[in-house]
């Protein structure tokens, strides 16, 4: 094979490639964008709103009123992610343990939520 034909053919793929990667970024950030709308607009509004969202318990932080969760897609607030939220009581926290699966409910005026009650999914 001649210098110049690979030389074509390593372009050729080297286009098509960051082309692709081009067009999937584009979309990624048109959803992204969209959600950071809905989670905006959810925020101006003022009106304290609640989810029940399921996940898994990944930290507890007690001395802070914190539990890290991994959950799901929570609609009109924000895409599935791992996070920490407040927790509204003490309870909450010793009612579950690091690495359960569990349904809980969140309820605030976004972005200030707390999670109000948890339990274990079996």
């Amino acid at each position: 094979m001649r210098a110049w034909k690979a030389v074509l053919l390593i372009n050729l793929a080297l286009v098509i490639g960051v082309g692709w990667g081009y067009v999937f970024w584009g979309l990624r950030a048109t959803g992204l964008e969209r959600d950071l709308a809905v989670a905006r607009a959810a925020a101006l509004t003022g009106v304290e709103r609640q989810w029940v969202v399921e996940g898994v318990v990944r930290a507890i932080f007690p001395q802070l009123g914190v539990l890290v969760l991994t959950h799901g897609d929570i609609p009109g607030f924000m895409p599935a992610m791992t996070m920490g939220f407040r927790a509204a009581s003490p309870k909450i926290q010793e009612a579950v343990s690091v690495g359960d699966a569990v349904r809980f409910t969140l309820r605030g005026v976004p972005p200030n939520v707390a999670v109000t009650t948890i339990e274990k999914i079996k």
